[in-house]
């Protein structure tokens, strides 16, 4: 046997060292560090702003905003030829209340027919728009009494672009001598003042010999007497 000399012991020292420290790869495989990688970070948008005047869009509510200020508390609020219901809250919601297609006289007679005669309305609550209250009422069910009756005509007659509308409550005398409370509607045109009446048209619809109810002034014939004591009321 061939003797194990320090040269051979060295040279067998120095190959174990060399196989202990080299790593072994997979075939195909490269001694590269992985590269480096660098997070993106998307910058979160700016909220929308509301504008100085106009509708608000925020999480699927509308706003409406005027001069810089949220509007609250309004019906027949319009925006762009539209009108708006707006809550106490600013909430915005789009109404129909142009049931004549713009033409006045189509609206009284809607007002005064589509709305049959239901006298358990209810009344408006503390500090609520009664215009507001008899409208959405009548707009929501097609029934309703006098009250009804007059606030869903002036609606519409707003939405028509008359500006100078109220819905009056008063009296007028009854068959049996007594007062009874009554409500209609008054639009000035002009420096004239006419009244328009869908309760007495719709009470009165099958008497030929009766005032229409349409466009009159206080005083005129076929009419109810409609004493002078009145609220007017705006919205």
């Amino acid at each position: 046997m061939r003797k194990f000399t320090k040269t051979m012991a060295a040279v067998l020292s120095l190959t174990m060292t060399l196989t202990m420290v080299t790593p072994v790869f997979a075939e195909g495989e490269t001694n590269i560090t992985p590269a480096q990688t660098t997070e993106v970070v998307t910058p979160t948008p700016t909220p929308a702003q509301p504008p100085k005047n106009g509708l608000f869009v925020n999480e699927g509510k509308t706003y409406c905003y005027k001069n810089g200020k949220l509007v609250k508390n309004k019906y027949g609020y319009k925006v762009k030829k539209k009108y708006y219901r707006i809550d106490k809250k600013g909430v915005a919601t789009l109404v129909s209340t142009d049931k004549c297609g713009g033409d006045l006289k189509k609206a009284f007679k809607w007002s005064s027919t589509k709305i049959k005669y239901w006298g358990s309305v209810g009344k408006p609550k503390k500090g609520q728009n009664q215009v507001e209250y008899y409208a959405t009422y009548g707009f929501k069910n097609g029934k309703g009494d006098c009250y009804v009756m007059a606030a869903t005509f002036c609606m519409m007659a707003k939405v028509k672009g008359y500006k100078n509308v109220k819905m009056v409550k008063g009296t007028v005398p009854q068959a049996n001598g007594k007062n009874g409370a009554h409500g209609w509607c008054e639009i000035k045109i002009g420096k004239t003042v006419y009244a328009y009446d869908p309760n007495f048209a719709y009470t009165y619809r099958n008497n030929p010999n009766v005032n229409s109810g349409y466009k009159f002034k206080y005083g005129a014939k076929g009419t109810y007497k409609y004493n002078e004591k009145r609220t007017k009321i705006s919205f």
